[in-house]
């Protein structure tokens, strides 16, 4: 009854994960972008002014009828979607405007407007024709850089691509997004029983399989990649795999920016075994933090293996302060910290992009590679820890101008 009780107690707290099928609505607006100190759009052509946004996408994802189903293919399939933000009727003008308010007079949902699969990877030419095309995207954009999002557990192909889509939209549509789409349900128990997890396992070598078509196949200047939740176990395995060997080879090779892991399910022992590859091979290395996760709290405890990446400890271990002295390239985002100054806590599993400080910090790390003193963010008493204070705001509207001009 025990163990009946703390699976239902873990469904309704892992909510944080998607939940399918349910819409998806555009994040909230970073709060960079609130005070007017940076355009994230007027400098795009009119060409680029549109609803929608293009994702490209690999997946490993068995096909069921005319989509995506929840079993591991033997293949990984790669291919381009479409993703519509607004309603049908709404204009580029209007989706501009809502991008850069706060509160929204209504919400914005995103909508898979269809997709084209190039084909598996047993057919090199696939391999390369789906390469070419993300390298005139690339090619088109003035960072010419890549943002890979890699989800959690519990959602579906549409959740994937609409998180890369806003992800590019809200960094000012110059990134080429991809999403990565591993197999997961669209419920908790096949994570909580272990299916899902072992998803995840057999997932990373086809992670790894698409930075390495990234890097060799188009002109990519930095490859960033976003893991969220269950995300972290994919991306941080698929990093220590590509990390075997010589590192200084494969950093240059793979030209890897920004690893972002937000709120992260994989246990801490897991990831510091995996993290000399992840930081040798990396720009930056950013963590982002809570004690406020429920979700973590509760996958810990019910499946077991220690402390979950994304959950914010009262305080770190000796081996914890040694590897952010060390990993000069690591910083540790703690969204909790300093919660009694502001007088709110950053709350939740989602609070990486629902929260406007934290996307804004995100998205501004990828925009211009800062590190996070230079972001707006305040350093913590703990090396290498840091936090938003109540007046981030401020600083990073302050901070954002000061590094893009005004803007991107």
């Amino acid at each position: 009854m025990r163990s009946f009780l703390s699976a239902v107690a873990l469904a309704l707290v892992l909510t944080s994960c998607g939940s399918g099928p349910k819409p998806q609505w555009l994040m909230p607006t970073p709060v960079m972008y609130l005070d007017g100190k940076v355009d994230p759009f007027g400098h795009l052509p009119a060409a680029e002014k549109r609803t929608d946004v293009e994702v490209f996408y690999s997946t490993n994802r068995r096909p069921s009828g005319d989509h995506y189903g929840n079993g591991v293919d033997a293949t990984l399939r790669f291919g381009k979607a479409s993703v519509e933000i607004g309603e049908e009727t709404d204009t580029w003008e209007v989706l501009a405007e809502v991008s850069t308010i706060h509160p929204r007079p209504r919400p914005m949902p995103l909508r898979l407007a269809g997709f084209d699969e190039f084909g598996t990877d047993e057919d090199p030419a696939v391999m390369k024709r789906w390469a070419a095309a993300v390298d005139r995207a690339v090619r088109r954009t003035s960072t010419r850089d890549v943002v890979i999002y890699v989800h959690g557990a519990k959602v579906d192909f549409l959740h994937s691509c609409a998180f890369a889509a806003e992800l590019g939209h809200f960094a000012g549509r110059d990134f080429t997004p991809v999403a990565f789409d591993w197999p997961t349900h669209q419920e908790i128990l096949s994570y909580l029983d272990g299916v899902d997890v072992d998803h995840a396992r057999r997932s990373a070598d086809r992670l790894a399989e698409t930075i390495r078509l990234l890097a060799d196949g188009t002109c990519a200047q930095r490859i960033h990649i976003i893991s969220w939740s269950a995300g972290a176990r994919v991306h941080s395995r698929a990093l220590a795999a590509l990390g075997q060997g010589d590192l200084g080879a494969a950093r240059k090779r793979y030209r890897l920016g920004v690893m972002a892991f937000a709120a992260g399910d994989v246990p801490v022992k897991d990831f510091l075994d995996r993290l000399p590859a992840i930081h040798g091979l990396s720009d930056d290395v950013l963590v982002y933090m809570s004690d406020a996760d429920g979700a973590l709290k509760w996958s810990a405890r019910l499946m077991g293996d220690g402390r979950r990446l994304g959950f914010a400890p009262r305080h770190l271990n000796d081996e914890e302060r040694a590897v952010l002295r060390s990993m000069p390239r690591l910083e540790a985002i703690d969204t909790s910290l300093g919660q009694q100054q502001r007088g709110f806590d950053i709350t939740g599993h989602r609070y990486w992009f629902k929260h406007p400080w934290v996307n804004s910090d995100l998205i501004l790390a990828l925009r211009t590679g800062a590190p996070a003193a230079k972001r707006g963010l305040s350093e913590s008493p703990i090396h290498g820890v840091w936090e938003f204070s109540g007046d981030y705001p401020g600083r990073v509207g302050s901070a954002a101008r000061r590094l893009t001009g005004g803007s991107w």
